[in-house]
């Protein structure tokens, strides 16, 4: 009698990219301490042959975690701006982009910092990525040499960083209301 084929459809492996969202939705609810394999098995339902399949250890996965944060959170929001004409349109879309996303993972992510010397070596160079990219954006309006550029490009991320961690529970609205309200009162709307 030939055997019988398997009504259920093929598992997907569970891939790297896998890994990383997990992480990030982990670290967006538990923080850094979300983070162990154990931890991040039990989330996944996988073993830790699995984890280790992708990752040579901790410092591998945070480092790889570190990486991919940086690609969503600040590569992809730059290459669609990137894409918009005007920079005042630029600068309206980054703002509405990065009031979308989950302020509870950038808070995480600077807390792992503290603790890791290789998260922290990323988180720096996604903040000067950030406001450079600023700054380019707001020499590029014609209104500001470089240094005013660079100046208003590190109080708009200050303040942005900033209202992440006095306020962890803001919504969406209550970070575009802020955005709006720095163009405002630095009289750039």
């Amino acid at each position: 009698m030939a055997a019988m084929a398997s009504s259920s459809p093929p598992r997907k492996r569970f891939a790297l990219a896998d890994w990383l969202n997990t992480g990030l939705q982990a670290l967006a609810e538990a923080g850094p301490a979300g983070l162990t394999v154990e931890a991040l098995c039990m989330r996944t339902g996988k073993t830790r042959g699995s984890f280790y399949a992708h990752f040579d250890g901790t410092e591998d996965f945070l480092a790889q975690l570190a990486a991919h944060w940086r690609a969503l959170f600040t590569e992809t929001l730059i290459g669609k701006t990137s894409a918009v004409a005007r920079p005042s349109e630029r600068l309206d879309l980054l703002n509405q982009l990065a009031a979308r996303l989950d302020p509870r993972v950038e808070q995480g992510m600077r807390r792992l910092a503290a603790s890791d010397a290789g998260v922290a070596e990323i988180c720096h160079a996604v903040d000067a990525r950030r406001m450079a990219f600023l700054a380019h954006q707001y020499q590029a309006s014609g209104k500001f040499n470089a240094a005013d550029a660079r100046a208003l490009a590190q109080i708009e991320y200050a303040a942005f960083v900033g209202f992440q961690q006095i306020a962890p529970q803001a919504s969406a609205a209550d970070m575009r209301q802020l955005y709006q309200d720095f163009m405002r009162l630095t009289q750039r709307i």
